[in-house]
């Protein structure tokens, strides 16, 4: 019965397949939308700090949207942008303006999730890294960035956004869930293996202790 089931779960994965994380920067951009219809979306605007992230004076937020990708229950979203803001050192610049959300959407568009990162210092060039900790399964999900507090005066602007997934159900650690992760749990509650990392990640559901919950964990994340 194990046999079967774990053929069952190695041949959904196959078919189900993961979307790639999506990148941003002059070299990465396709299928990235920015909603200012009079800038394009091109390496020399990026580099030109043109993405700029705004409420316009009629009240409209410019955004700039992520392709769609493959997100799961107990992932982590790690974000690390590159967030020029050149005018730091006019008067009256605010650095709670400049304050950045990524925001995690739905495959109907709507928000499950956001965090805000306001720069540490005024600086034209500042490093932001967020993190979303993704709580339920909601399929291809998209990343949307906005600078809800910013006017055209004292925005921001992203030129390179680096995305990295991590899921706690990636027990073995090779950078995806898959059959190999439910293996590796099994192994521990077999006994087969003792390695003292590889219990505590096995523990996915964190109750302390490794069982078959665990698997189902890694199974209901595999399934989406």
């Amino acid at each position: 019965m194990r046999r079967n089931l774990l053929l069952a779960v190695a041949l959904l994965v196959s078919m189900l397949g993961m979307a790639q994380i999506p990148q941003f920067s002059a070299e990465e951009f396709d299928d990235w939308e920015y909603n200012n219809p009079g800038v394009a979306l091109s390496a020399s605007n990026i580099l030109g700090g043109k993405i700029a992230l705004y409420v316009t004076s009629t009240g409209v937020p410019l955004t700039l949207t992520s392709p769609p990708f493959a997100c799961h229950r107990g992932e982590t979203i790690d974000m690390a942008v590159k967030w020029l803001t050149p005018q730091w050192q006019n008067p009256g610049f605010q650095l709670n303006r400049v304050a950045l959300t990524a925001a995690l959407l739905d495959e109907s568009g709507h928000t499950v999730d956001s965090v805000t990162c306001i720069p540490s210092t005024a600086s034209r060039t500042n490093n932001l890294t967020l993190s979303l900790a993704v709580s339920r399964n909601i399929g291809h999900a998209r990343l949307r960035f906005v600078a809800w507090k910013s006017i055209v005066s004292n925005c921001g602007m992203i030129e390179k956004i680096q995305i990295a997934c991590a899921n706690k159900a990636d027990v073995n650690g090779d950078g995806e869930v898959s059959i190999g992760d439910i293996n590796a749990i099994i192994g521990v509650i077999l006994g087969l293996d003792d390695d003292a990392e590889l219990k505590k990640k096995a523990d996915v559901n964190d109750d302390g202790e490794v069982t078959v919950p665990d698997v189902n964990y890694v199974i209901d994340v595999i399934l989406g």
